[in-house]
């Protein structure tokens, strides 16, 4: 982090091939000014590197061109994306090995599920402390071994819950929707029939009380 003058961070990487390591944190502190957006290619110099884990962290806009971002770490287990000026999910590579996501303090306005839903291996994804998130619109489709999913911390308002979001998810075992704005819940769950685990801590929530919908 900070390791590099902005205008050098791509061919600096580029430096890193061959390298093998279990996680790999890239970007500045966050109490530096932010001169580094990011741009089509940064990441270019880590198709070469081995890694388990991969954490972007503190980076600027992302205005121009995001295409580039999963290039290059689309086979890595883990990506934490963290305080990023990231407002819409790039182009996901056929064939992603990424198993877990995490999405911390992005700049997202609605959960970006039709992209994600293209990891195809992805078993728990964390999409928490965005303050511009306020709407689920898109559907999750087809992750046949997503078990986890951590909505909280945004701010979310949405109908519906909890079965329309989530289709062809069978193995959906923990839904965390905590300190959010407002969900309203129609009591169908047919879609996420194995959940196991269910938060709505202060989240206001419409439905219950008028009839049972936490009856299945």
């Amino acid at each position: 982090r900070s390791a590099f003058e902005s205008s050098m961070m791509q061919t600096s990487l580029q430096g890193l091939a061959g390298l093998q390591v279990s996680r790999l944190i890239v970007g500045v502190f966050s109490d530096h000014d932010r001169q580094q957006d990011f741009e089509r290619g940064l990441l270019d110099g880590l198709c070469q590197v081995q890694m388990e884990e991969f954490v972007l962290i503190c980076l600027g806009d992302f205005e121009d061109d995001t295409d580039t971002l999963f290039d290059c770490v689309g086979n890595v287990s883990t990506i934490r994306l963290v305080d990023l000026g990231l407002e819409q999910i790039s182009q996901v590579p056929v064939g992603s090995k990424v198993k877990q996501l995490e999405c911390k303090k992005c700049s997202f306005d609605d959960v970006p599920a039709m992209k994600l839903s293209l990891f195809k291996e992805l078993r728990v994804l964390r999409i928490t402390k965005n303050r511009s998130l306020k709407t689920f619109e898109q559907k999750f489709e087809g992750l046949s071994n997503l078990e986890v999913i951590d909505l909280s911390e945004n701010r979310l308002t949405f109908s519906r819950c909890c079965s329309p979001q989530f289709r062809n998810c069978p193995n959906l075992k923990h839904l965390n929707l905590s300190f959010n704005s407002y969900i309203r819940l129609t009591g169908d769950f047919n879609n996420v029939e194995n959940l196991l685990y269910l938060d709505f801590q202060h989240t206001t929530l419409f439905g219950p009380g008028s009839y049972p919908v936490f009856l299945s």
